[in-house]
């Protein structure tokens, strides 16, 4: 390349540069954007490049999360939510389940307690109505008392 080429191009340069920096400040961006294409300019753009260099803390510490809730339509939401299979994965039947077998045996104790109780109170009587002394009552089961003392059973209760 000449040396004249080399001085023209260096002055074409700065009278570019000059003419742009006024251009720049003259032109209204406005008028430019209408006729640039941005889905062009944007398919130039690296967007992964330009999300790595976003905080993501910092941009959620700026959303007020009581203004975006507030458009959300619950209803809408919990229509899609598998209630029945959120309470299996909760363990809420095995819970019930073992919760009732508990009170169901809690209640089985009590009344086998209280059906003891109103047996030695039936055998009282029956003994008062039969008139029978304090050695001729019945020490229990006939098998039971055999086996307590050590006694063969003999098929008769001890008195």
């Amino acid at each position: 390349m000449t040396e004249g080429r080399q001085n023209g191009k260096r002055l074409l340069g700065r009278v570019a540069g000059a003419v742009t920096e006024r251009v720049v400040v003259t032109v209204d961006p406005d008028i430019v954007l209408e006729h640039v294409d941005l889905n062009a300019l944007l398919s130039r753009v690296d967007l992964d490049a330009v999300l790595a260099r976003v905080d993501i803390d910092a941009l959620l510490a700026r959303v007020d999360l009581n203004t975006l809730l507030a458009d959300v339509d619950l209803d809408a939401l919990l229509r899609n939510v598998d209630l029945e299979a959120l309470v299996r994965r909760s363990g809420i039947p095995d819970i019930v389940a073992e919760s009732t077998y508990s009170m169901a045996g809690s209640a089985l104790d009590l009344a086998r307690r209280q059906l003891v109780g109103l047996d030695v109170v039936v055998d009282r009587i029956v003994d008062r109505l039969m008139r029978r002394s304090e050695d001729e009552r019945l020490e229990g089961p006939p098998n039971l008392v055999a086996a307590r003392r050590g006694a063969p059973d003999q098929g008769t209760a001890a008195r």
